[in-house]
């Protein structure tokens, strides 16, 4: 065989391996790397415990994108904005100040829009998405029975989960800040759904959240600006990609 023939099959298999090394899972701190493109239901196979998982609240994130970041970059503008606009020193000024501080503190990473269940992955193709590469994290652990609430509260709080109760329910738990929507909460639910609830007396939705699911407590709508609307949006957005 000749020289060149060699080094030509030594570069093939160096880019072999650079292919293969570009789809990889990171699931409980277990790395799980695949040489082809695999399907959902062949990665959740390799999981540790798949049968210990709570699917509810199962979700994959993309380590590698750069979108998390670029929407917090644009929640982040709209703060610093808002912040301007403020007298030094102010109640108002220290609450966007604090908001801001405290939103750039998160861990983001770009969570798929994918519903990941095993024996859905399994069964059902549509709930079989391929992957052919990149880098990922599976959160898929046992079921936790807590409600976070955060936004304009006092302070964040972590509350037990009562199948009984709604969002106004356990709102009733904590104490809201003077800035707080009274009409709206956004609940992001543990699989990364997000909706929006109503919480007065006339358009209260009765809504209970699963367990896992946070309550974002909006600032008022109109208090600062027109953009109010649009900034209490794109941080519930931010919300799903929070870890």
């Amino acid at each position: 065989m000749s020289k060149y023939c060699v080094a030509l099959m030594l570069v093939l298999a160096m880019v072999n391996g650079a292919v293969a090394a570009q789809l990889s899972f990171n699931a409980q701190n277990t790395i799980i790397t695949f040489d082809n493109p695999v399907k959902l239901a062949d990665v959740l196979e390799k999981l540790p415990n798949p049968h210990a998982a709570y699917w509810a609240g199962a979700g994959i994130y993309e380590l590698d994108s750069a979108q998390a970041e670029a929407q917090r970059a644009h929640v982040m503008n709209l703060l610093a904005a808002l912040i301007r606009e403020q007298t030094a020193g102010s109640e108002r000024h220290i609450l966007l100040s604090n908001m801001y501080r405290d939103i750039s503190n998160w861990h983001l990473m770009r969570r798929l829009n994918i519903d990941v269940d095993y024996d859905q992955a399994r069964l059902n193709p549509k709930r079989n998405p391929g992957f052919v590469s990149g880098r990922y994290y599976i959160k898929a652990k046992p079921q936790v029975a807590s409600i976070d609430l955060m936004g304009q509260l006092q302070e964040s709080v972590t509350l037990a989960f009562d199948n009984a109760l709604t969002v106004s329910d356990y709102l009733e738990s904590v104490e809201s800040s003077d800035y707080a929507d009274n009409d709206y909460v956004y609940v992001i639910e543990p699989n990364g759904k997000l909706t929006k609830q109503g919480i007065a007396y006339w358009n209260d939705t009765h809504y209970k959240p699963m367990p896992g699911s946070v309550i974002f407590v909006p600032l008022q709508t109109g208090l600062f600006s027109n953009d109010i609307d649009q900034l209490n949006d794109q941080i519930a957005k931010l919300l799903q990609h929070r870890m």
